[in-house]
């Protein structure tokens, strides 16, 4: 645990948090649409988890973004899809990080650095204050990830096999 981690989350806690805004009701709504939008045309699954700060037990404990990813990936059964074609996109506003987590049947496919490209460009879309957009733009790039790498036939069932409503901690 650094003092800069819990200055952040603190800080977070104290006073509003610039990005908040950004989530308001109409654009939870908004976005949950695009993560349905996102997954069409292939046998992915796509979450979207935003958290304004971490508890202090979690930041106490050294827990990082990484990891907090991973307990939402599992929190969420991201990885509990028939084809292990999951993905969670998770940011954590206090600390501006920002972790891509793809179940074993997508990681498989795809090499880190187009994971890491998808969180650079919406790193910058985030300082730009393109916070919607850029959460819609990482979603389209998520799902052509997917459509490349688990494809569906046409005409063929695609069931929505988790939610896709967009989880906010404010």
């Amino acid at each position: 645990m650094t003092n800069k981690r819990v200055w952040q989350n603190l800080r977070a806690q104290l006073s509003p948090n610039p990005y908040r805004q950004y989530f308001n009701d109409a654009n939870r709504q908004r976005l949950s649409q695009e993560i349905a939008k996102a997954e069409q045309g292939h046998r992915g699954e796509i979450r979207l988890v935003v958290e304004s700060q971490l508890p202090f037990s979690v930041v106490r404990s050294g827990t990082t973004a990484r990891q907090r990813a991973i307990h939402w990936f599992s929190e969420l059964h991201v990885w509990d899809t028939e084809e292990n074609s999951g993905i969670l996109l998770y940011i954590l506003l206090a600390e501006r990080k920002i972790e891509i987590v793809a179940d074993r049947g997508i990681h498989k496919l795809v090499d880190q650095v187009e994971w890491n490209s998808i969180c650079a460009q919406l790193q910058n879309e985030l300082a730009a204050a393109h916070v919607v957009e850029g959460l819609s733009e990482a979603l389209s790039a998520c799902a052509r990830l997917l459509r490349q790498h688990f494809p569906i036939a046409e005409h063929a069932d695609n069931p929505d096999e988790l939610s896709n409503e967009l989880i906010f901690m404010p």
